[in-house]
Parts: C-alpha cells; sequence; structure tokens
C-alpha cells in the first residue's frame, strides 16, 4: 500500500523555479521505494531508473512564469533521471515534459463547464501518448494536436490554467497530493495597482497585505490541493505576526496547520 501510495502521489510547484523541489521529492520518493523492494516477492523492473521515469511521467508537475527557468527545470529532471541507469543501452529516449513543466501564470485560470468538459477529455487522452512518443513525425502531431485544445480552452493561451494544463490530476483526483514552493513575495513593484485590483474586484479574493506570496498561497489553496492534500511554502517571516497577515493565519489554522518551521 505505501508503495502505491508512493508511485500514485502528485506534486506540483507552480513556482518551480529550476526544479529543485520535485526533484527533491522524486529523490525521496526513488529512495523510499528502493528499499520497500526488499519486501517485494516480484522485483522485476524495480531500479531507481524506472522508477524516476515513471515518477516524471506520473507524479511531477511544474509551472514558472520565466521561460528559461522552465527550460532549465526540465533539464535538471532528464539529468536526474540518466544518472542512475549504468547500462547506457537501457537507457530510453527522453520523455517530452512539454505537458509537465509548463510556462505560465500561476495565479491566472479558466473555468471548466459543460461547454468545454469534451475538449479537457480530449486532452487526457492525447497527453501520455505524446509523452512516450520517439517518433518525430507523430510526437510533432501530437504536440499539434493539443496545443490546439489548449487554444481553445485558454482563448490562444493567453490564460495559464491548471485544469487545462494538468487535466489528467483533476479528473483523477481533484487536485494535487502536495503543492509545494518558495512562491515570489513582496507587495512593492511586484504587482501593479491593476492588477491587485483584477484580483479583488474580479476575481474577489482579498489579500490585505497586498503581497503576491499571500495570492499564491490563497490560490494554491482554493484551485491546487486536494482535500486532505498538503500545501508546503516558503514564504516571507512577517506572515507570522503582521496585523495585514492575519487573514493567512486565519486560512492556516482553518486547514489544520500542521508543521511551521522559522527559518
Amino acid at each position: 500500500r505505501i508503495d502505491d501510495a508512493l508511485a500514485n502521489i502528485r506534486i506540483c510547484d507552480p513556482a518551480i523555479g529550476s526544479g529543485a523541489f520535485p526533484v527533491g521529492l522524486m529523490s525521496e520518493s526513488v529512495r523510499a521505494r528502493d528499499t520497500l523492494s526488499t519486501y517485494m516477492t516480484d522485483k522485476a523492473g524495480r531500479t531507481k531508473y524506472n522508477f524516476k521515469r515513471h515518477a516524471i511521467q506520473n507524479c511531477l508537475y511544474g509551472v514558472d512564469i520565466d521561460p528559461s527557468a522552465v527550460e532549465i527545470a526540465k533539464l535538471r529532471l532528464w539529468l536526474s533521471l540518466v544518472v542512475d541507469e549504468e547500462d547506457i543501452r537501457q537507457i530510453q529516449p527522453l520523455p517530452n515534459l512539454d505537458y509537465k513543466v509548463v510556462c505560465g501564470n500561476s495565479l491566472l485560470g479558466v473555468e471548466r463547464n459543460m461547454f468545454n468538459n469534451d475538449l479537457f477529455q480530449k486532452l487526457e487522452e492525447l497527453k501520455p501518448l505524446h509523452f512516450d512518443e520517439t517518433n518525430t513525425k507523430k510526437k510533432q502531431d501530437f504536440k499539434r494536436q493539443i496545443d490546439q485544445l489548449i487554444m481553445k480552452l485558454t482563448n490562444n493561451k493567453e490564460i495559464f490554467d491548471f485544469e487545462v494544463y494538468f487535466s489528467e490530476v483533476f479528473h483523477e483526483k481533484s487536485g494535487f497530493d502536495v503543492v509545494i514552493a518558495n512562491p515570489p513575495y513582496g507587495f512593492r513593484n511586484v504587482l501593479t495597482k491593476d492588477e491587485k485590483d483584477f484580483f479583488r474586484k474580479q476575481k474577489g479574493i482579498q489579500f490585505p497585505s497586498g503581497d503576491i506570496a499571500e495570492l499564491f498561497i490563497i490560490i494554491c489553496l482554493q484551485k491546487l490541493v486536494r482535500k486532505q492534500g498538503n500545501l508546503t511554502f516558503i514564504i516571507p517571516k512577517k506572515a507570522l505576526y503582521c496585523e495585514s497577515w492575519r487573514n493567512v493565519r486565519n486560512i492556516w489554522t482553518g486547514n489544520g496547520l500542521t508543521y511551521l518551521m522559522d527559518a
């Protein structure tokens, strides 16, 4: 049961940067599954390489607004995969991470409804085919079909949305088991007045501190974390005592704060 839970965990970093957190969590999971192999009667295919490939294909997701950060995170995942395969003949072609680590604004979104539900379902069918495809022509065809669906759902990619790009996770679990990040923070020269007005007036999200980190906390709890899932963020120290952060402290205690480390 532990091995199944680790194999089926879904992890997202909505501010992935260089990919340190997803790679770290993957390493923990691989180490645990490798240890559990001692107790398995059937050990066929239970290698660190296979565990990592499975995790990259099924468990890890990330978003960043910086395109270069997205490419670095992909590279880091690829390198962490090949380093554990000693026999070069056993190494499979590198997986396609275009729809696992994505460039976008984590704070925006698209509403799923009866009019676009069939587009979401088609996305879920195409993504696994694209991930494993090694034929260049077929891979490009899958990518073209996926991009066309995403364009329709996001107004020509104007809006990033977790349920569009990672639709299979929400269909399967209604959210991620783990959302972990070191989100951007600050209230001066980070969000413009128009952006703050957009979230407060159009989206109805109140964040008294005006800090983008508070927005990340609220939106990720509302949209990304499944019921009984875990949200783990590095946040500004002032969130512990400033009056303007009282709203977030109430959210923590209301959602079952389990661990707090003051560094």
